[in-house]
């Protein structure tokens, strides 16, 4: 009988054993180094299944658990010629671990030459990454992906229909970075991107998958919806730049205080003088007056403040809270509740103050998950430029209402 064949791998990892463990069995920690879907049942005979947005998929079965040293998987994935074993252990030393692994039970040919190359490219990337993620937060799939340099939320069909879109799928972009790809290929605020690279992107899941086949510098087809019109824009992509955020639950409460400040004196600045007749009036139909506009920066503060407590709490959500105010009724109710315009003011002031508390009081378990504290960063790094967009949209819509646009 020929002898199966194995790959095996080690990596020192400073963390603890526990969160080691954790990285290698739980579903929300393995999509944060590993695939991009996850499910797992952690016990002797327990399933589990992974996913990767490029159409690969393994399942298989625990055979062994033993928290927090060691465990063992069987491995079955697309395309393979069959069952292998996946074994590791994780050895603790002075402020880091060892984490060793094996994989084994790979048969000669051909299908099983692919299958073990495939392995031990894959483990070998994966495990670089896994150690980034624990000691840094940095997922190194994103910080090397190719950088399209847009802002956006996914496009559903109501925002399609309100704004007479001929696309009910898509990545609406609400603004693109200064400098990258994007905003030197001509696509702005309200262009749809469908496809990229001959990729469909209905939501960012499928984007992500198109720019991971990229690389910075390389010149892409981007088909983009533009109202009615649809139309393919070549776009040179460059490399994501570098995120500067504090490494703690105080630094990051104390940077994002700080640029809530600065966008709330932009914010005082354009309602100064605001009647409230005037701060009730829609310049044109279907579009927001400057209350609603209030209202919805107040729903989306507090649906961020959701999204927060959920990655803190679980380690993963799918998105971040999108576009809640499409769903019918939430404007309405805000302003039924709270009509006027220094009520609204207030309420958004408090709202955010409240984001800023509850940064400052995060458990000591999600700053252990560098990962998961990172991601919350990057959520609500982005807050302050949704603001200004609302804050410039809020001065278009005054001058409008006095007729002066």
């Amino acid at each position: 009988m020929s002898e199966m064949r194995k790959t095996e791998h080690r990596v020192r990892v400073e963390t603890t054993p526990e969160l080691a463990f954790e990285a290698m069995t739980k579903a929300s920690e393995l999509r944060e180094w590993f695939c991009d879907e996850a499910w797992t049942e952690v016990r002797p005979g327990g399933r589990y299944e992974v996913r990767w947005s490029q159409g690969y998929r393994a399942e298989g079965k625990f055979t062994m658990v033993e928290p927090p040293r060691r465990a063992a998987f069987t491995w079955r994935g697309t395309g393979e010629p069959g069952e292998t074993l996946v074994e590791f252990t994780v050895k603790p030393g002075d402020g880091a671990v060892e984490l060793s692994l094996l994989h084994s039970g790979f048969g000669q040919g051909d299908a099983w030459d692919r299958a073990l190359e495939e392995a031990k490219k894959g483990w070998a990337l994966g495990l670089e990454n896994l150690k980034s993620t624990l000691e840094t937060g940095i997922d190194l799939r994103l910080a090397r992906q190719a950088f399209l340099g847009i802002h956006f939320e996914t496009l559903d069909p109501e925002r399609a229909a309100n704004e007479g879109i001929a696309s009910e799928r898509g990545i609406y972009i609400t603004d693109t970075v200064a400098d990258s790809g994007a905003r030197a290929a001509g696509l702005g605020k309200g262009d749809v991107i469908v496809a990229l690279g001959g990729i469909e992107t209905p939501g960012s899941t499928e984007l992500t998958a198109a720019l991971r086949a990229h690389r910075a510098g390389d010149t892409v087809a981007v088909e983009v919806v533009r109202g009615q019109k649809r139309e393919t824009v070549s776009v040179t992509l460059g490399k994501r730049p570098g995120e500067d955020l504090p490494g703690t639950a105080e630094g990051l409460a104390q940077w994002l205080a700080k640029h809530y400040a600065e966008t709330d004196a932009e914010l005082k600045a354009a309602l100064d003088g605001v009647s409230e007749e005037e701060a009730g009036r829609a310049p044109a139909e279907g579009e927001w007056s400057v209350k609603e506009v209030l209202a919805h920066l107040s729903i989306v503060e507090r649906d961020t403040q959701n999204y927060l407590a959920s990655v803190a709490l679980d380690g993963w959500v799918d998105s971040g809270p999108g576009n809640p105010t499409v769903i019918p009724g939430r404007l309405a109710a805000v302003l039924a509740v709270t009509p006027t315009l220094a009520g609204l003011l207030e309420r958004y002031l408090t709202d955010e103050a409240e984001t800023v508390a509850f940064l400052r009081g995060l458990p000591e378990e999600t700053l252990r998950h560098k990962a998961r504290f990172r991601r919350m960063g990057q959520m609500i790094s982005y807050q302050p430029g949704h603001t200004r967009e609302h804050i410039e949209q809020i001065r278009k819509t005054v001058a409008a209402v006095r007729g002066g646009g």
